[in-house]
C-alpha cells in the first residue's frame, strides 16, 4: 500500500503531470476570456444594428453599462428557463444579465425591448455557450393577471393536430400562473372566450370575467389579422399581463427587421382592450 501511495505521489509531482495541469488551467482561462470577449463584441454589433432603427422611430438604444433591465424584471427575471431548476443551476456558468435595451414610444404606449443572456455548459457536448432571449414589454394600467396564447394546430411536419393534442401541447404556458398571481395566492382559471375565438386562442387569468371582456372579438380578430406579419416564434403570441405590463419573451437576439411588427401588434391589441390604458413605466400602478 505504501508503494502505491508513493507511486501516486510521484506521478502527481512529476514535471509532466504538473505541466499538463498548468496547460489545462491556462486553456480554461483563455477559453473563458475569449468567450466573454466574443460576447462583448456581439453586444456591440447588436447595438450598432439597432441604432439606425431606433433613430428612425424616435427611440433610444441603451448599451451595456446603462439601465438595461426590463421594466418587468421584478416579476420575471432574465432567461429564467436557463436559470431556475436543479439542472439549469448545474449547467449555468455565469450570472444572468441584462445586456441592452431599446426604448420607444408608439402612439401613447411606452415600449421597452431588452436582451438578456447567461453562459451555460453545452448539454449536447463539450464546451460552453451563451444563451440569449429578448423581451418586448409595454406599460399599461394595472389589469388582473392573465395569459394568452395562439396555439399552433399543426406539427412541425405540417400534419394537423387533434383538439386533444392541441390542448395538451399548448396549455402549459397559460395554465401556469405568473409570479404576480402566485405571490398573491389568487385562483387561476381558464378564460372562456366567445366563439369563434375560443377555437383560436387559449387564455387563463385570475379574473376570468374581466379577462373575457378585455379579450373581446375586436382585440382577438386584430391578432388574427396580424398573424402573417409576425415572425414564426412570435406568431404564438405568448403574452403575459401582470403588474402593469404586457410582455412577450422570445429566444435569441432582437431582429431589427422583425421587431416593429411584433411591437405594433401588441400596441394594436391594447388599443382594442377596454381596460388597457397607456402608462409611463415610472408611474405607480
Amino acid at each position: 500500500m505504501d508503494n502505491v501511495k508513493k507511486g501516486l505521489l510521484d506521478l502527481l509531482l512529476s514535471p509532466t503531470f504538473l505541466a499538463m495541469v498548468a496547460l489545462a488551467i491556462v486553456f480554461l482561462i483563455v477559453r473563458r476570456w475569449l468567450n466573454f470577449r466574443t460576447h462583448r463584441r456581439t453586444r456591440a454589433e447588436q447595438v450598432a444594428a439597432l441604432t439606425p432603427l431606433a433613430d428612425s422611430i424616435g427611440g433610444q438604444v441603451i448599451a451595456p453599462g446603462g439601465d438595461t433591465a426590463a421594466w418587468s424584471a421584478g416579476v420575471r427575471g432574465p432567461v429564467v428557463e436557463h436559470v431556475e431548476g436543479f439542472f439549469a443551476t448545474l449547467l449555468r456558468r455565469s450570472k444572468p444579465r441584462w445586456d441592452l435595451a431599446l426604448d420607444v414610444q408608439r402612439g401613447q404606449w411606452h415600449v421597452r425591448v431588452t436582451e438578456a443572456s447567461v453562459r451555460v455548459s453545452n448539454p449536447a457536448g463539450y464546451g460552453v455557450k451563451w444563451v440569449q432571449e429578448h423581451r418586448i414589454e409595454v406599460a399599461t394600467a394595472r389589469m388582473a393577471p392573465m395569459r394568452i396564447i395562439r396555439p399552433s394546430k399543426y406539427t412541425s411536419s405540417g400534419n394537423p393536430l387533434t383538439p386533444e393534442q392541441i390542448e395538451r401541447l399548448w396549455t402549459g404556458f397559460v395554465s401556469k400562473p405568473p409570479s404576480t398571481a402566485q405571490n398573491d395566492h389568487v385562483e387561476w382559471h381558464r378564460v372562456r372566450l366567445a366563439p369563434p375565438m375560443d377555437q383560436e386562442f387559449f387564455a387563463y387569468g385570475s379574473d376570468p370575467a374581466a379577462a373575457s371582456r378585455e379579450l373581446n372579438f375586436d382585440a382577438l380578430h386584430w391578432l388574427l389579422d396580424r398573424e402573417n406579419d409576425l415572425p414564426v416564434e412570435a406568431s404564438r403570441l405568448r403574452l403575459t399581463f401582470e403588474s402593469g405590463f404586457v410582455y412577450i419573451v422570445l429566444s435569441d437576439h432582437i431582429e431589427p427587421d422583425q421587431l416593429m411588427g411584433v411591437v405594433d401588434t401588441i400596441c394594436g391589441l391594447l388599443d382594442r382592450m377596454p381596460g388597457a390604458r397607456p402608462r409611463h413605466p415610472a408611474a405607480a400602478v
